[in-house]
């Protein structure tokens, strides 16, 4: 047949795989490595918690969480969260390409009032851990999901040959990834900046979107915006005053960034959910949630600006809505953020 349409059959199955199977048929659970911003938006915070979730579930296995900016408190405040899901020894790798910085946000608060026991200092470098991982799992097992810049992705497709491997991090990624999931982008494109894509730094999601090996599925700016009806958040309010979750809520609302525009507020406020829908796509599917556009691919440029564009056809697709983005958040999202960790319960 054509390169072009064994291609697209390729990706179509590999798909089917990743997104599309029907829930009577068996599969594997996702083994997932969590790429996270974690700090500064309240969501990265519900994504970890929702994936510690699932994973309760039976649904994937937690292979390791990378921080992706070099905030000191963030590796403390992601092993707070791990360690209230009794997952305290799960892999945390930092970012460490910057000088680090100290910064009161809620994972601060998270490290403060929380048991944990790894800091930014004792924490490996991500590109190295990723390394280490890939280097160690099964061919094509691995399932990524980006909920913040894309520098951890950047530095492990720049890296060579060292103790774990003799591949390059290009090569790895071919070998051993399923798939990556990535909060990102807008659709099909409007001319603006996304934050993800943009913060990384000049040319840092452009290589990575252009280079990587293996499928990606992006959701975009609008998906899980609370303007465009994925606002959850408010029955966060009725967990007890000591859950973690609410308390870190709560510290983000009582103490607002100021990129949030937002007075302070004693409750916990609805609020988007972008990071919580790739973590939910990379475990349980599009299901009736989401339609899949996979012909064409995605183009970025240097500050982050990106395009779909129709042709040629890459291994590349994104979500647009099918089902009510309130009922979604009520039914799907809502759920899992009110849900006990196994290891609470009494």
């Amino acid at each position: 047949m054509p390169a072009l349409v064994a291609k697209s059959l390729s990706l179509a199955l590999l798909l089917a795989g990743c997104l599309f199977i029907p829930e009577h048929m068996e599969q594997s659970p996702p083994k997932i490595i969590l790429d996270t911003d974690i700090g500064g938006d309240i969501d990265d915070l519900g994504a970890l918690y929702a994936l510690h979730v699932y994973a309760d579930r039976g649904l994937c296995s937690i292979e390791a969480v990378m921080s992706s900016w070099s905030m000191e408190h963030h590796v403390s405040g992601i092993d707070a969260v791990n360690t209230y899901f009794g997952r305290g020894d799960l892999p945390v790798g930092a970012y460490k390409n910057e000088e680090p910085f100290a910064k009161e946000e809620y994972t601060w608060h998270l490290a403060t009032n929380y048991p944990q026991d790894l800091s930014y200092d004792e924490a490996p470098d991500a590109t190295s851990l990723y390394r280490q991982l890939l280097a160690s799992s099964a061919d094509t097992s691995i399932t990524i999901v980006v909920t913040g810049r894309l520098s951890n992705l950047y530095y492990l497709f720049k890296s060579t040959a060292d103790e774990h491997s003799d591949l390059s991090g290009l090569e790895l990624v071919g070998q051993k990834v399923k798939a990556c999931y990535i909060m990102g982008g807008r659709y099909p494109g409007d001319g603006g900046k996304e934050a993800n894509f943009h913060w990384g730094g000049p040319g840092v999601s452009q290589y990575v979107i252009a280079n990587c090996p293996r499928p990606m599925i992006f959701n975009g700016g609008k998906i899980g915006h609370i303007n465009e009806g994925y606002g959850t958040g408010s029955r966060i309010n009725e967990l007890p005053a000591s859950h973690l979750l609410r308390s870190g809520y709560q510290y983000f609302f009582t103490n607002p960034p100021d990129w949030t525009g937002m007075e302070s507020s004693a409750k916990v406020e609805p609020w988007s959910i972008w990071d919580i829908i790739t973590v939910q796509l990379a475990v349980t599917g599009v299901a009736d949630y989401f339609t899949v556009v996979d012909q064409g691919y995605n183009e970025v440029d240097q500050v982050g600006v990106n395009y779909w564009r129709s042709e040629p056809d890459k291994e590349h697709s994104y979500v647009v809505p099918k089902m009510d983005p309130q009922q979604y958040a009520r039914e799907v999202i809502e759920p899992l953020l009110l849900t006990t960790p196994q290891h609470q319960r009494k």
